[in-house]
């Protein structure tokens, strides 16, 4: 099927829905409500957003014994583990849209299962708390991303380099990325033609597998462009790999990621990674003056996690937790339980508008044309923490990303 002919399928199964959201009523306020997280807790994304599962469960603790539940509903979390398997993660879902009651929520930290359930959830009345990828948003349902869209990452960090070069020609980048949906999808040709629009010469794009683990003959091919720096969207061995291969070759060139080049990569070898670049939608766990933070590393230690914990993943537990919080007591507020339906929930959803939770941990805003929050921070990485990257847009403040919206959802 081409595009037009999944747009047009879209938008049929959004109408559909928008009935069922119309006219399904709670009826009543209920004693809970269940949610779900489903995502990859024991595969090759494990180390970074397997965390997403206790750090939900932990913010479930604190929505329901520290602020008495969602006015008075306790939240009820179900778990499921796929292994990183698009195919298990269908099955799982399958199993759970089934349970009395449903859960309402679903997080999917795992880019391909979630972009086969977004038509899915959809259909089913309930909500996709999802990575960002374009597919697991668009066409725009009842989906809505962790953070930036994945292709917002890559040209904030063209951005940034851009506004912080100081040679007389341009800026020289090459990507490598897995070769699956979580991967591509910074290769969009809204990236390549904004970094055309800026004045940053990609010189080459490699893919690679998930479970390739030597990837010099990639590096070999990429050396002779001579990139300043490498550009990728993957997390956990990926990264690990293309640092690896780096040494190796005694190339001096740094690596720029997305999200999961955060503390659950670099942990994998940390002296890879000195100098290079995250892209991430939450404040540092090394800033211990940031009063969220020390809210979730309270819960950590109460609830004996350990480092591994330590992920942004895990802030994004709480984050999705305290979202779905948030929306409902909106939606209550304004027409009570025995009106409240998904359609009310969707409307509060779409207009979170510079939401800061816990002090800022993140900053959320979604409107009804873009379903991901464009706000950012721009860190580097030193002695395995993550800090300011410094000069402009580096500061540690938030940046809101170039929006890499496709110009058929704009």
């Amino acid at each position: 099927m081409g595009r037009k002919g999944m747009i047009l399928v879209g938008l049929l199964v959004a109408l559909l829905a928008v009935w069922t959201f119309t006219t399904n009523a709670l009826a009543e306020k209920p004693e809970s409500l269940t949610v779900a997280v489903l995502g990859d807790l024991t595969g090759p994304y494990a180390s970074v957003v397997g965390p997403m599962a206790p750090g939900a469960e932990d913010a479930c603790k604190y929505v329901n014994d520290e602020l008495g539940g969602i006015d008075g509903v306790k939240l009820k979390l179900v778990v499921r583990d796929n292994t990183g398997k698009a195919s298990l993660g269908l099955q799982q879902y399958a199993e759970l849209i089934e349970m009395k009651p449903k859960p309402l929520f679903f997080g999917v930290p795992h880019t391909p299962t979630a972009e086969a359930l977004r038509a899915k959830v959809l259909a089913d009345d309930v909500f996709g708390f999802f990575p960002s990828s374009i597919p697991d948003l668009f066409p725009v349902g009842n989906t809505v991303g962790f953070y930036a869209l994945y292709p917002s990452h890559a040209a904030l960090f063209l951005k940034w380099l851009k506004e912080n070069w100081k040679e007389d020609r341009n800026p020289r980048v090459a990507i490598i990325t897995w070769d699956q949906a979580y991967g591509k999808a910074i290769l969009t040709p809204e990236v390549y033609a904004y970094a055309k629009k800026i004045g940053v010469d990609i010189v080459a794009t490699e893919l690679f597998g998930v479970r390739d683990v030597d990837l010099t003959t990639h590096m070999v091919r990429i050396r002779t462009k001579k990139p300043d720096w490498l550009l990728t969207n993957n997390t956990g061995s990926g990264p690990v790999s293309i640092m690896r291969a780096v040494k190796e070759l005694g190339m001096k060139v740094k690596l720029a990621n997305s999200v999961g080049g955060g503390w659950g990569t670099i942990r994998l070898d940390p002296a890879l990674f000195e100098g290079c670049i995250c892209i991430n939608s939450c404040a540092s766990y090394d800033d211990a003056n940031q009063t969220g933070i020390k809210k979730i590393m309270a819960y950590q230690k109460q609830n004996n996690r350990s480092i591994k914990e330590q992920t942004n993943f895990y802030i994004f537990g709480w984050q999705y937790i305290l979202m779905i919080k948030k929306v409902i007591e909106d939606a209550v507020a304004k027409v009570g339980w025995d009106k409240l339906t998904t359609a009310e929930i969707r409307k509060e959803l779409f207009s979170l508008t510079d939401w800061e939770p816990l002090d800022g941990v993140v900053r959320v805003t979604y409107t009804k044309k873009l379903p991901a929050s464009p706000w950012m921070k721009i860190y580097k990485i030193k002695d395995g923490k993550l800090i300011p990257a410094d000069g402009k847009l580096g500061g540690g403040e938030w940046v809101e990303c170039p929006d890499m919206t496709p110009a058929e959802y704009r």
